[in-house]
């Protein structure tokens, strides 16, 4: 069952593995017959199934005389040629082998047998538990399996989700005219000590235990910008205050997980001079700075509108996405099902795995993440559950709507991006292709679109 959503939540699902790896659906082996097997198929518990099977004495034993047949040819043993040992000799020698082989091959087969004959959507591979074989019994066991749910999603038709206003504001137009005004902004040398908001200038060296500069190691013309965070505070804290031509030492203790490793966990010694402080000189915010910005606007009030319409543009982009969102809520309040348990905890691994990568890049340590991850292990629950529950509605909406894209449409998308970008269509066409995901994303990205129209149409 082919599905869409959205390119991150499609990523996830596509990572996390959630289908079937060793077993597939319809693998169904002509060696085990209908008069071999019997099963009983009860529900598990969420999405999962149980199935209790036999299969009679008289299969098993055709399966190890199988097996038997293959080793035959295949083994070697002193005082006789590979191929050429007696039957009666490699199974008295080789007798559990034979068994444990002729139930690695049955099982599968099995497994086969009760995805077909149930018409079973498994996810995953299967878990075999219980297996009995008792002398002239028949072969007994349980497999348990997840299985996707199954859905009768309705009233998805016209959902009434109402927009919700978000003028822009005075502020907001403020915000990012005061944006455009400090990317427009100067830097001019000064002669005084360095405070926040100073773009630096330096060069610096690690100290050896000796006390030894390490000139190979030194780096020149390197830029800090005080205040901004991007280097450690030890290191902003010594710089802050100095002028042109002063120089200092200052330690700076790596964290266990550092990278790169060799640095990690160790405290290191700098020394490092200071070459040149600059401040950031403002512009006027007037009618010269908006030509500057831009050639289009000969006046601020020019830019002015435009800032206004952009961002009006992009306030109504979100009140849709929000209204979508709000919409798919509703089709999950009005249509309750349960999702594969594995789906959930899969999904919320990649969610902490995420955390922790933005945590670690701005610093925090594991011992202060311990806490964190107890706190969070409800929210990620949630966020899981309604991503996973969010995938299942719109593949069964596309499902029941038939909705697909065409390569036409993706050619107009493609032509609409590459004239609002001011790029060629086949160099933006080939920019794509050479990523298969980047196709990918556009064709799913087209896929809500038309599916949102189902949903939202009629509303």
């Amino acid at each position: 069952m082919g599905v869409q959503i959205p390119p991150l939540a499609l990523a996830k699902i596509r990572r996390c593995g959630y289908f079937p790896t060793g077993f597939q659906r319809g693998e169904m082996d002509d060696r085990l017959l209908e008069n071999d097997i019997r099963v009983e198929l009860s529900d598990g518990g969420s999405c999962q199934k149980v199935a209790s099977v036999e299969i009679t004495r008289a299969r098993f034993e055709d399966e190890k005389a199988r097996v038997l047949r293959e080793m035959t040819k295949e083994v070697s043993i002193p005082g006789f040629r590979k191929g050429k040992v007696p039957v009666e000799v490699v199974e008295r020698r080789f007798a559990d082998e034979i068994q444990s082989e002729a139930l690695r091959s049955i099982l599968p087969l099995a497994y086969s047998h009760v995805v077909s004959a149930h018409e079973l959507d498994p996810i995953g591979d299967p878990e075999f538990q219980d297996v009995k074989l008792e002398k002239d019994e028949p072969l007994a066991f349980k497999v348990c399996v997840e299985v996707m749910p199954k859905l009768a999603i309705a009233d998805y038709r016209g959902v009434a989700a109402p927009a919700e206003a978000n003028p822009v504001t005075d502020e907001e137009i403020e915000a990012v005219l005061g944006n455009l005004r400090e990317r427009a902004a100067d830097l001019a040398p000064v002669d005084r000590a360095s405070a926040a908001g100073d773009v630096l200038t330096i060069e610096y060296a690690p100290v050896g235990a000796d006390g030894a500069i390490d000139e190979k190691e030194r780096a020149k013309d390197f830029h800090v910008h005080l205040g901004a965070g991007r280097i450690f505070p030890a290191f902003e804290e010594a710089l802050t205050g100095k002028k042109a031509n002063e120089s200092g030492r200052v330690d700076i203790a790596y964290p266990a997980d550092f990278e790169p490793k060799s640095l990690a966990g160790r405290t290191v010694t700098y020394e490092f001079l200071v070459n040149e402080v600059r401040e950031r000189r403002l512009p006027e915010l007037d009618d010269a700075l908006a030509s500057r910005i831009d050639e289009r606007f000969a006046t601020l009030a020019a830019l002015r509108e435009d800032v206004r319409a952009r961002l009006a543009a992009e306030k109504e982009k979100e009140a849709q996405r929000r209204r979508e969102e709000k919409a798919i809520d509703l089709i999950i309040e009005r249509n309750p099902f349960d999702i594969p348990a594995s789906m959930r905890e899969r999904f919320k691994k990649e969610l902490y795995a995420e955390d922790d990568e933005r945590r670690k890049a701005v610093g925090v340590g594991p011992e202060e993440d311990a806490g964190r991850k107890a706190q969070m292990e409800e929210f990620f629950d949630r966020v899981a559950e309604r991503n996973i529950k969010r995938y299942f509605i719109m593949d069964y909406i596309a499902e029941k709507e038939g909705v697909e894209v065409s390569r036409e449409e993706i050619d107009g998308e493609l032509a609409a991006i590459a004239a609002e970008n001011g790029r060629p269509v086949e160099e933006l066409r080939k920019y794509l292709e050479r990523d298969p995901d980047r196709l990918a994303h556009l064709r799913a990205r087209l896929r809500e679109r038309k599916l949102f129209t189902i949903i939202l149409g009629a509303s």
